[in-house]
């Protein structure tokens, strides 16, 4: 009887780490995704700062601009 008991608990165990085994496979596969995912929405996020810091520059020339031609209308009449 000890000795169904005792194999059947080494069964059980080697079963046990197959399923870890098994799991962390799983795990470092899950991990790998959502880093691949990670550095996608980084660049992505990237290049919207860049198109983001280039509409601000354009937007305070145009004002520059616009502020320059209304003193000098005004300097005129």
């Amino acid at each position: 009887m000890e000795e169904e008991l005792k194999s059947l608990r080494e069964l059980q165990e080697k079963q046990f780490e197959a399923i870890l085994r098994e799991m962390n496979v799983r795990f470092e596969a899950m991990n790998a995704r959502f880093e691949a995912l990670q550095k996608g929405m980084n660049t992505r996020f990237e290049a919207l700062e860049k198109r983001f810091n280039h509409m601000q520059w354009f937007v305070g020339v145009g004002f520059i601009i616009l502020s320059i031609l209304i003193g000098l209308l005004n300097f005129i009449k």
